[in-house]
């Protein structure tokens, strides 16, 4: 599953990654942070489960939290952070801690919506990382949760971005999807919805699953196949380009045998 969301966020990058190119350096400070943030995430049906519909979720509780999860981390990951220094890890935690007013902000408006406060007291009182496999399209995931709401299954993800303005961007959408899909199958249920946490803004966004979301899941499942096969995909052009670690051999285009495969 995360070489389709891989696909979904970029197919030149998945192309890349299947070549033996790293998307990110285990040891990287953005990818640290990332960890950070997840983490965090993790944690945020916590903060929401200690906040009434009457108090605001305090900036105490969020720095305390990232102090936690700095703290935590190299018991965690501890291959990843060897090699971080301690000035480097104070130089995330400050990053992540320029992120905590939006997070704050956000989590204390959602202390208003009952269903959101009841999605997070479900992911309290669940540690499973359930792990889906589906033979029909040879495609395995572990979404971080798949919770059950009114008789219906709800897979849970976390993302480390920002959320958009409105709803969830439309590469997590079909993750969120493929993972619906994959649970449908092991539990003959039709899922309707799913959920997707952003870290980085502190937002739980619902996602309503439709017919021509579960197409394009399965459209990607197809070029993602021959991508890995070998077919370089045309480069697209986005703002996250520039930071895209791929960046320099990215310039090479698609030859035309490459086009033909």
């Amino acid at each position: 599953m995360s070489e389709l969301s891989m696909y979904f966020s970029c197919e030149r990058k998945l192309y890349y990654s299947c070549r033996g190119h790293e998307q990110f350096h285990s040891s990287s400070l953005s990818y640290i942070e990332h960890l950070v943030l997840k983490e965090m995430a993790m944690r945020y049906s916590e903060v929401l489960n200690g906040s009434s519909s009457k108090d605001d979720v305090l900036s105490t509780d969020l720095d305390s939290l990232l102090l936690q999860v700095m703290d935590d981390l190299s018991m965690i990951y501890p291959d990843e952070v060897s090699g971080v220094t301690p000035e480097e890890m104070n130089e995330i935690a400050e990053n992540v801690r320029s992120y905590l007013p939006e997070i704050q902000e956000n989590l204390s408006e959602q202390t208003e919506n009952p269903e959101i406060s009841k999605i997070a007291e479900l992911i309290s009182s669940s540690d499973d990382e359930p792990y889906l496999q589906s033979e029909k399209l040879n495609v395995t995931g572990v979404p971080y949760r798949l919770l059950i709401i009114d008789g219906f299954f709800v897979p849970v993800m976390i993302k480390t971005s920002k959320a958009p303005e409105n709803g969830v961007w439309n590469n997590d959408r079909l993750h969120v999807t493929s993972f619906a899909m994959l649970a449908e199958e092991k539990h003959g249920i039709p899922i309707k919805s799913g959920l997707v946490i952003y870290a980085k803004s502190g937002n739980f966004r619902k996602v309503n699953i439709h017919s021509n979301d579960r197409r394009q899941v399965l459209k990607g499942i197809s070029r993602a196949r021959k991508i890995k096969d070998g077919k370089m995909p045309d480069k697209n052009e986005s703002a996250l380009c520039a930071s895209c670690e791929f960046s320099d051999m990215c310039n090479v285009k698609a030859s035309l045998v490459s086009k033909l495969l």
